[in-house]
């Protein structure tokens, strides 16, 4: 059975993503988290995300180096934002394509969404229905 928590760090209703996310994908949705620059909470681990470690203390240190990573996105958004692309409203998203998996981390204000993703799965389908079922804040990394 997989892995489930209640949203607490998001501004908005991301238990409402995560639903609308996994409506989307075609394929296997293997983890939903939220997070900001100080906390990263995982929302849905698929049975396949939870089985890859040994242990539920070995699976939340992992979370935890890649939170510890993860956070810089938001630096990296207003460095894109605000000096290599000044005329850009917002940075909406990053992907990271690997041969088993796809990150997909999506930004909304303050707060980023970690998903993950078979590496054939595609990103803008996901991206729309998260913007459709989110309201944007306008310029949101300035």
């Amino acid at each position: 059975m997989p892995a489930t928590n209640r949203s607490e760090l998001s501004a908005f209703d991301a238990d409402r993503v995560r639903q609308v996310v996994q409506e989307t994908v075609s394929g296997p949705l293997y983890a939903f988290c939220e997070y900001d620059t100080e906390s990263f909470r995982p929302l849905y681990l698929s049975d396949e995300t939870v089985s890859m470690y040994e242990s539920r203390d070995a699976m939340l240190e992992h979370f935890e180096t890649i939170h510890t990573n993860v956070h810089m996105d938001f630096m990296q958004s207003k460095l894109f934002r605000n000096t290599l692309f000044p005329d850009a409203e917002r940075v909406e998203y990053i992907t990271t394509s690997m041969d088993f998996l796809k990150i997909l981390r999506v930004y909304v204000g303050d707060d980023g969404l970690f998903i993950s993703v078979d590496p054939a799965e595609p990103v803008v389908p996901i991206v729309d229905a998260i913007k459709a079922t989110v309201e944007w804040p306008e310029n949101q990394n300035s």
